[in-house]
């Protein structure tokens, strides 16, 4: 359900509903909507909204509060002049704490906790957001396959055979891991293979 938002027909949300509301009518037709699915699927809707609600609600306050006290600024000016670090290793560090943030939180909530601090940071930096976005998907990728609470890797043995233990997956995600590990130094390294599609929809 990519198509219209990309093409400009629907903002996200709305896509996303169009999404939910053909995944809908396609159970309905085929005959496996009922009113116990109807109701399950309804509840942990409601919950999972209830729950990215709440903390968006609290991450909106923390940056507020982050914001008026002018900590923002404070750590724009100590990570390059005090510390005396370059926009790289800054970086590298904001990407090292999305990969631990990972293992115990899932993206949203990592999004808005630290989007009111690491946004204007990249921006002064002189960073692409865009690029830098991309960076973040992957990075939290990586995050929900690294031990020891990855999501992926509890929603993988909840999916997989009994003979299959927790430590044969940990194991088996070594090459998917590694892959987005290359993928995210390639996209870091040159930056235009995460801007040219934006750059071919949107224009520069």
């Amino acid at each position: 359900m990519m198509v219209p938002f990309v093409n400009g027909w629907t903002w996200l949300v709305e896509s996303s509903a169009i999404g939910a509301m053909t995944a809908f009518i396609a159970a309905i037709m085929k005959g496996r909507m009922n009113k116990d699915v109807f109701e399950t699927t309804v509840r942990s809707t409601l919950g999972i909204s209830c729950m990215f609600m709440w903390i968006i609600l609290a991450a909106l306050g923390f940056g507020a509060i982050f914001d008026g006290l002018g900590a923002v600024k404070a750590i724009e000016d100590l990570f390059p002049a005090q510390l005396g670090l370059s926009p790289w290793m800054i970086l590298i560090l904001m990407q090292l704490s999305f990969i631990i943030m990972g293992t115990f939180l899932d993206d949203t909530a990592m999004l808005v906790i630290v989007a009111p601090l690491y946004v204007p940071l990249v921006g002064a930096l002189g960073f692409d957001l865009i690029w830098y976005g991309v960076l973040y998907t992957i990075t939290t990728q990586i995050a929900y396959m690294t031990p020891p609470f990855g999501y992926n890797l509890f929603l993988m043995r909840a999916m997989a055979p009994p003979e299959i233990g927790l430590k044969d997956i940990y194991i088996s995600i070594i090459p998917f891991a590694a892959v987005m590990v290359v993928a995210l130094a390639l996209i870091m390294a040159f930056p235009q293979i995460a801007l040219w599609l934006p750059e071919l929809v949107y224009g520069p």
